[in-house]
This record gives C-alpha cells, sequence and structure tokens, in this order.
C-alpha cells in the first residue's frame, strides 16, 4: 500500500504545473529538460519548479536524484503483486501447488513420516515410563556390580538390564518427551553395548567389562560428561546395540511378572501401575525385535506376532484404564498363545 501511495505521489508531482521539470523548446517544437552546465551558477527556481541539472552525467532535480523515481508510476501504482520477496516464480513447485509438503525420495510426505517415527514411541511408551525403566535398571546393576562375588550370583540377569538400557536409551533419543541426558541418549546406548562386548564369565575381568562403562553411564544420567565417550552416531540399528537374548530376556521377565501377580480381576486392579509398565515395555520390544538385523523380519508369521503382541500390549493398557477385565483377560490369554506359537520351530 505504502508503494502505490509513493507511486501516486509521485505522479502528481511529475504531471505540468505541479513541479516537474521546465519545459524549454526542442529542435522539433517539443519540450525537453534543460541540461545544466554543473559548473554553470544554478539560477533560483521560477514558479515553484525546481531546476534541473546534469553532473557526471547523471540528472539531479534540485538536491535530489532523478533515478529515485519510477520511470511510469502509474504502472507501479497499479502492480498489485506483493512486495518483499512474498510472490513465487509462477513455474516454482511452491507456486505450482501452495499447499505442497516436501517430499522424500521415496515419494513420502517428509514431514509426515517424520512425526510418524515420533508419534511411534510416544504411543508404545510414556517418557514417564521409560525414565522409570531406567532408574530401576540403574538400581539393579549397582547392586550386581559392587564387588565380583555379586556380580557372579547376578549374572544371569545383566544381559536384559544392558540389553533394555541400550534401547531404551536409544528410544529416548527419538522420543518427543524429554530427559535431562537426551542429548547424551547415544553414548548411554553404546555404552550399554560396551559392556557386552564379549560374553560375559564370571570373574574380574567380565566385572571390570561391564562396571567401567556403567560407571560413564552413572555420570551421564547424574548430569556430568564422563572422558572418553565413545564416537557415537545419532541413531544405531537396535540389533546392533542390543542382543536379541537380552531383548527376548527381559519379554520373558516382564510378562511372567503379569501372570503370577495380575492374572485375576482383583491382582490386576491391585497392580495396575506396575502391569502397565511391563506391557509398556514389553510394547517398545515387540516392536524393536521386527527390525531386520535381528534375523526374522523376512519370516512373515515371526513379524505377524510381533505386531499382534504390539496390540495386545496397547490393548492392556486402555482396558486398565477403562477398568474393563475382559478385554484385559483377553489381551494376556493372546499374548500367551502368540509366544507359544513364536517360539515353536524357532527355539
Amino acid at each position: 500500500m505504502s508503494r502505490v501511495c509513493l507511486a501516486l505521489l509521485v505522479t502528481a508531482c511529475l504531471l505540468p504545473g505541479c513541479g516537474g521539470e521546465p519545459d524549454t523548446p526542442t529542435a522539433d517544437g517539443g519540450a525537453g529538460p534543460v541540461a545544466a552546465d554543473p559548473g554553470a551558477p544554478v539560477a533560483a527556481a521560477t514558479g515553484g519548479q525546481q531546476v534541473v541539472r546534469v553532473i557526471d552525467g547523471k540528472k539531479w532535480i534540485g538536491e535530489v536524484p532523478q533515478d529515485i523515481y519510477f520511470p511510469d508510476p502509474l504502472q507501479v501504482a497499479t502492480d498489485r503483486r506483493p512486495v518483499g520477496g512474498g510472490a513465487k516464480a509462477a513455474n516454482s513447485p511452491a507456486a505450482a501447488s501452495p499447499s505442497a509438503t516436501p517430499k522424500t525420495a521415496a515419494g513420502k510426505d517428509a514431514t509426515k513420516s517424520t512425526a510418524s517415527a515420533v508419534a511411534d514411541w510416544k504411543s508404545l511408551i510414556t517418557i514417564e515410563t521409560l525414565s522409570s525403566e531406567i532408574k530401576k535398571i540403574r538400581n539393579e546393576l549397582t547392586g550386581h556390580l559392587q564387588n565380583v562375588g555379586k556380580f557372579n550370583s547376578g549374572m544371569v540377569a545383566i544381559p536384559a538390564h544392558g540389553a533394555t538400557l541400550a534401547v531404551l536409551a536409544d528410544v529416548a533419543a527419538r522420543h518427543p518427551g524429554k530427559v535431562s541426558w537426551k542429548t547424551k541418549a547415544k553414548f548411554v546406548r553404546d555404552l550399554s553395548a560396551q559392556m557386552f562386548s564379549n560374553d560375559l564369565a564370571r570373574g574380574r575381568k567380565s566385572f571390570e567389562q561391564v562396571k567401567g562403562p556403567f560407571e560413564k553411564i552413572v555420570e551421564i544420567l547424574d548430569g556430568s560428561e564422563p572422558a572418553e565417550l565413545p564416537e557415537s552416531k545419532d541413531q544405531a540399528v537396535f540389533s546392533d546395540v542390543a542382543s536379541f537374548g537380552g531383548v527376548m530376556q527381559r519379554m520373558d521377565q516382564g510378562f511372567k511378572w503379569i501372570q503370577t501377580n495380575a492374572r485375576d480381576e482383583e491382582s490386576y486392579k491391585e497392580n495396575s501401575e506396575r502391569v502397565r509398565h511391563e506391557a509398556a515395555i514389553l510394547a517398545v520390544m515387540a516392536r524393536v525385535i521386527e527390525e531386520e538385523g535381528y534375523g526374522f523380519s523376512d519370516d512373515e508369521d515371526f513379524v505377524k506376532y510381533a505386531n499382534q503382541m504390539l496390540k495386545a500390549c496397547q490393548t492392556i493398557e486402555v482396558s486398565i484404564k477403562n477398568e474393563k477385565f475382559e478385554d484385559y483377560d483377553k489381551a494376556i490369554s493372546a499374548i500367551d498363545q502368540l509366544c507359544t506359537r513364536c517360539h515353536m520351530g524357532r527355539r
């Protein structure tokens, strides 16, 4: 709007009798501007009109250079295009489709695919449950790593703790929820994997192998930055950092706890928070084991069972929230049957 007003004002100033250039006869009898010698004295303006001068080949109207004015102000005044970069080139993608969204190389909606990846983890586990499980693992490993004797007695449980910690650290980095160590989650993930760089055995060697990386993990969780952190990628393949055996061990532990402690209507209500916690961990692991690196991604039955287990875990969450024991009971039975079918021929 300001541009239009300026153009109209300039137009008015350039009209005859309104302060334009003084007319002088030309060779063909028309009127033309006066080309003054820059060294010549400037005569006073007459009739309220400014004197036109030429200095170094450039026209001046009074003390203002003439080239600041639009050559055709009326045309500018009728131009309705937005000013300041708002207009798009006619052949640009945005101009052709204003509502178009960026596409990935595969032709998918990049924004949607990114949002789906984030929402997927959010729909499986809350950041509070994730943090609670990591705190639990930390406490368990602290107990096992007090000395070699306690390490030896608790060694069987350690692989499940390490695999779960690696998985959840990677999930924490992708999850929209906040944890204080989120920017260092990749180090927690890879340090968890380092604890199992070699198969565990009773004795000090394996004890030190687990204890060293774990102490660095504790520092990170406490807000510090330990020395000699691994060179870690922002995201990793789950199968590279969490053993299949450790993941399955954690799934087995969680489901057995539910079967033992929350199998009737009274006990499922009493232990509802713990059941929801275990179901969320189970859902995450069911999603993780579908990954190609674990060797079952081309097994249609295995993938189907994993997907059905994930959905059953989500049913557990909803049924507890809505106090629908019948739905809860069916979901637990479904998981039990899925485990049996999946293990047949795969153990």
